[in-house]
C-alpha cells in the first residue's frame, strides 16, 4: 500500500516540478530580455545625447554662418560705398590737377604782367599828365595833386602792385567823369595882367567860362590859344549868369548860347 501511494503521487509531482522548472526558465529569459532593453535604451539615450550635441553644434555653426554672412553684406556695402566715394575723389583730383595746370599758367602770366605793370603805370601817368596840361585849366591844383599822389604811390615800396594800379585807374576814372559833369566854383585868375576873383562855370569839356564877382567882365577859355579871352558883355553876360544858375540847380535847364570851341579835323 505504501509503495502504491508513492507511485500514485510521483507523476503529478514530476509535472509540478517540471512546471516549476519551466517557469523559472521563462523568468530567467524575461530577466535577460529586460537587461537587453535597458542596454538598448542606454544606447538610444546616448544617441539622443549625441544628436542633441550635434544639433547644438549645427545651430551654433548656422548662427555663425548667418553672422558671417551679415558681416559680409555690411563689408560688401561698405566696399561699394568706398568705391563710389573713391570714384568721386578721383574726379575731384582730376579736376584739381587741371586747375593746378591752369593756375600755374596764370601764375606765369601774372609774373610776366607784374614785371610790365610798373612801366605801364608810368606811361599811363605820363600820358595823363600831358592830357591835363593840354586840357581846359579847371581845378588844376586838385588834379595835379591827385596825379602826384598816384606817382607817390607808385614809388612807395610798401604799396602793393594792385593798389598802385588802382590809384592810376582812379585818376583815369576821375578825369573821364569831368567830361560828363557840369560845375561852378570860385577861383582867382589873371585877367589883363591882374588877378581877379571870378566864378568859373564848366560845361563838361566843351566850355569853360568865367565872370567876375561884380559881373562886369565875362570871358572864356580859348583852348587853341591856351589863354583866357574876354567876351562881349552884351552877348554873353546874361547867358553866363543863366548858365551859373542852371549848373547850381537854381534854374531849370534851357537852351543857352555859350562860347564853345569848334572841333578840329584830325
Amino acid at each position: 500500500m505504501k509503495n502504491r501511494h508513492t507511485n500514485r503521487f510521483s507523476m503529478p509531482s514530476l509535472v509540478i516540478l517540471a512546471s516549476s522548472l519551466f517557469g523559472v526558465s521563462q523568468a530567467q529569459d524575461i530577466l535577460v530580455d529586460s537587461s537587453l532593453l535597458d542596454q538598448a535604451m542606454d544606447v538610444i539615450g546616448d544617441k539622443y545625447a549625441e544628436s542633441a550635441v550635434a544639433q547644438e553644434e549645427i545651430t551654433r555653426l548656422a548662427n555663425e554662418a548667418s553672422s558671417t554672412f551679415e558681416e559680409f553684406k555690411r563689408a560688401n556695402d561698405n566696399l561699394e560705398s568706398l568705391l563710389v566715394l573713391n570714384a568721386g575723389y578721383r574726379r575731384q583730383i582730376a579736376a584739381q590737377e587741371e586747375q593746378i595746370v591752369t593756375l600755374d599758367e596764370s601764375i606765369a602770366s601774372v609774373e610776366e604782367v607784374t614785371r610790365e605793370i610798373p612801366l605801364l603805370m608810368e606811361k599811363m601817368l605820363s600820358a595823363l599828365d600831358q592830357f591835363i596840361s593840354l586840357d581846359y585849366p579847371f581845378r588844376m591844383d586838385e588834379r595835379m595833386a591827385r596825379l602826384q599822389f598816384a606817382r607817390d604811390a607808385i614809388d612807395n615800396p610798401d604799396v602793393s602792385i594792385a593798389e598802385k594800379f588802382r590809384q592810376v585807374l582812379v585818376m583815369y576814372q576821375t578825369e573821364a567823369a569831368f567830361g560828363r559833369t557840369n560845375e561852378t566854383y570860385p577861383d582867382t585868375i589873371e585877367i589883363g595882367g591882374v588877378e581877379r576873383d571870378v566864378n568859373v562855370v564848366r560845361i563838361g569839356r566843351v566850355s569853360l567860362m568865367y565872370q567876375t564877382t561884380d559881373r562886369q567882365v565875362t570871358g572864356a577859355w580859348d583852348n587853341n590859344a591856351r589863354q583866357w579871352v574876354e567876351l562881349p558883355a552884351s552877348d554873353y553876360r546874361q547867358e553866363v549868369q543863366q548858365a551859373t544858375r542852371v549848373v547850381s540847380n537854381l534854374d531849370a535847364p534851357g537852351i543857352l548860347f555859350l562860347p564853345v570851341s569848334a572841333p578840329e579835323a584830325q
